[in-house]
């Protein structure tokens, strides 16, 4: 399990795979990688709390993440509910 930041310590930086993605879309979806990263490192996330924190398309940070080499496993819970774990 990764290590987690204290106050002191200035987040991770982890920007997005798209190519797409516009320069003033980076700094926006690289925050959004470390919050992800944050929640997963406190413990086993699932899909809803990832949108109710505002991460809508929390597929994409998670793809980012694993690029990143972060091992992230999802386990299907049912009724569209998946729990992800970091490991």
């Amino acid at each position: 399990m990764h290590q987690q930041l204290s106050l002191f310590d200035s987040p991770r930086t982890i920007p997005p795979r798209d190519p797409n993605a516009t320069a003033t879309d980076r700094p926006r979806l690289t925050g959004q990688n470390a919050r992800l990263l944050a929640m997963l490192e406190q413990g086993p996330t699932t899909n809803r709390e990832m949108m109710l924190a505002g991460l809508l398309k929390y597929t994409s940070r998670i793809s980012d993440l694993r690029a990143a080499g972060y091992r992230i496993v999802c386990e299907p819970q049912g009724g569209g509910l998946s729990l992800y774990r970091l490991y």
